[in-house]
């Protein structure tokens, strides 16, 4: 069982896409997590960055997260990473720190423009057991104005439903589409809220 079908009833209500100071973010864990309380969000996981070669103490984002649920014991609290699809289909992350936390997450930076390697590679990573999010779907097609057939969305959806993998509503980027909302819907894929946090003023309780 993958970590968000034990909170599934938090999916839309919870925060499920979050970076701190660690990396990109503005602030500390502890701020995110008071805000949480005080807005009346019931569940946050904290996604942070990662590479193979970390430049932050993972170990102690960890600890953060630790001591967060004991000061914050109303709050669900997650930990998790955001980690980048390579040109493989494998991610940017180690296998310790991925098998460690509760949530991890993938996404497409910094690709190859190869709109091919870019299917083969998704359809790869969501075979992953670990992965339970697809991270600001459709970001990558985008920027690079490539396209994919409804029949191939199809397909890999279908993928996501097998393999229990969520597709996430971003709000910073506006995505997915409502037509890949709609698609992924009849197929069976389930979505949850990550607005891309990167700063307490990001959380809000509406979706």
């Amino acid at each position: 069982m993958k970590i968000w079908e034990r909170y599934k009833n938090y999916l839309l209500t919870g925060e499920w896409h979050i970076h701190t100071k660690y990396t990109d973010g503005k602030n500390s864990v502890l701020e995110i997590c008071k805000k949480a309380v005080k807005v009346k969000i019931p569940l946050v996981a904290f996604t942070e960055h990662v590479r193979k070669q970390l430049t932050y103490d993972f170990s102690e984002f960890l600890n953060d997260i630790e001591n967060a649920r004991e000061q914050f014991p109303e709050l669900i609290i997650l930990s998790g990473i955001e980690a980048k699809v390579l040109p493989d289909g494998t991610l940017d992350v180690s296998k310790g720190i991925i098998k460690t936390v509760d949530y991890p997450i993938f996404a497409f930076h910094s690709f190859p423009e190869d709109r091919e390697l870019y299917i083969n590679c998704l359809k790869k990573v969501v075979r992953n057991r670990y992965v339970n999010t697809w991270a600001h779907p459709g970001l990558f097609l985008e920027r690079t104005g490539f396209n994919i057939g409804s029949d191939t969305l199809r397909d890999i959806f279908h993928l996501m439903q097998k393999n229990h993998v969520l597709l996430e509503i971003n709000k910073k980027y506006s995505l997915p589409s409502r037509n890949w909302i709609n698609l992924a819907s009849k197929v069976g894929v389930i979505t949850v809220r990550g607005s891309d946090v990167h700063k307490v003023e990001d959380l809000e309780v509406e979706l």
